[in-house]
């Protein structure tokens, strides 16, 4: 466990924060005075941020450590989510981009210190580092309903959420043993953004349907729940719960999981669930079929970015910090365009239309699985 907890705790911490904010949208919304096509095109000012990011995430994380890389840059982000709750428009753009930026960078040094224990010990804790990302998502969206039932506005409880993790990121601190910084080869030139090559490109189309659903779940969630399911505030947060739950019992368990069953039938057998879970969710007729609906998409994207990332250090080429910059700005540049379109499906057509758009690319996924193995896809019924 002590070989665990220092990547746990900052997983769990950025889960924290994030379904802190998301799950408060509704009421940041209200304040902002926009429609939810509006806030769809708002929330690109993130992916802005990841992409700007990116060709300097491999470089930070390598020249400061991934220690120091990742408690920096989550504890300035913690700081920017108050910010979020108050500023008018054009700050929330500002806010929202530097959140995206800094979340990116820290995104690559966490994984980085999770894969780099792995190489050190021998012991498979990606998934398990990845399973207290959910677990911090359950903490945080219970309480957040918790909070929202009370009256609590968005603003007291974001700084609560960012004093908690600028606490926790000094204990993290403390725990992580001092990494020596790794060899600057000044001889290397190094593009600005890392390309992807044809095997993280067939890794992102693989994880792609089970990605954006999980980005639908993060960003329409909690207003599908609202709105479609009719939930209150203390509902909604039970019930975002039981999306959070699903993923973070899978997470515990992947890498166990993976070395029993083989990436590939993992992969298949996420798409069925998530596929299963959206169907549900559209046609569920009251909360407790929602709430096993979310459980299912919880249990079903769990495993598509740790897998992906997996992956991608096993079978990329390079160093894993390039690896994983490419796996990252591929996945966002394919996904950039999910948020606002979703968005403008919801206002004009309806949020049950925006989750049943997603299914096809559910599909691809399921197509897709064998490239987690090196294999070819069951695309055009290629088989190897």
């Amino acid at each position: 466990m002590s070989t665990l907890a220092p990547s746990a705790l900052l997983y769990f911490c950025n889960a924290i924060l994030f379904v802190s904010l998301f799950t408060r949208l509704p009421a940041i919304q209200l304040s902002l005075g926009v429609d939810k096509a509006i806030l769809g095109f708002t929330l690109l000012s993130a992916p802005l941020g990841t992409f700007l990011a990116l060709p300097i995430a491999g470089r930070v994380t390598d020249r400061l450590t991934p220690r120091l890389t990742a408690v920096a840059t989550l504890s300035i982000t913690a700081l920017l989510t108050p910010l979020l709750t108050i500023v008018p428009f054009s700050g929330f753009l500002l806010c929202f981009f530097l959140f995206g930026f800094f979340r990116t960078i820290f995104d690559v040094a966490a994984n980085m210190i999770a894969t780099g224990i792995e190489h050190r010990t021998g012991r498979k804790i990606l998934s398990r580092s990845h399973g207290f990302w959910s677990i911090g998502l359950l903490a945080g969206s219970l309480v957040s309903g918790f909070l929202a039932g009370r009256g609590v506005t968005p603003f007291f409880h974001q700084a609560m959420a960012a004093a908690f993790v600028i606490l926790s990121c000094l204990i993290a601190l403390r725990m992580m043993p001092r990494e020596v910084a790794p060899v600057i080869q000044p001889d290397r030139r190094r593009p600005v953004y890392v390309l992807p090559d044809r095997t993280i490109l067939l890794i992102c189309v693989m994880v792609f349907g089970l990605c954006i659903v999980e980005g639908a779940v993060y960003d329409w969630g909690i207003f599908f729940i609202r709105e479609v399911l009719g939930a209150g505030p203390v509902a909604a947060g039970m019930l975002y719960a039981t999306f959070t739950i699903g993923m973070g019992l899978t997470r515990l368990s992947g890498d166990m999981l993976r070395e029993k069953f083989g990436a590939a039938t993992l992969l298949r057998a996420s798409a069925v669930s998530v596929g299963a879970g959206v169907i549900l969710l559209v046609s569920a007729p009251g909360l407790i079929v929602g709430g096993f609906a979310l459980f299912l998409i919880g249990c079903g994207v769990a495993l598509a970015f740790p897998l992906a990332v997996s992956t991608a250090i096993e079978r990329g080429k390079g160093q894993a910090s390039e690896s994983l910059a490419a796996l990252a700005l591929t996945l966002m540049l394919g996904t950039i365009g999910v948020p606002p379109l979703l968005g403008f499906i919801a206002e004009h057509v309806g949020l049950i239309a925006s989750f049943l758009v997603l299914l096809p690319f559910i599909l691809l996924s399921f197509l897709m699985a064998p490239v987690a193995e090196g294999r070819r896809p069951w695309l055009g019924f290629t088989r190897r």
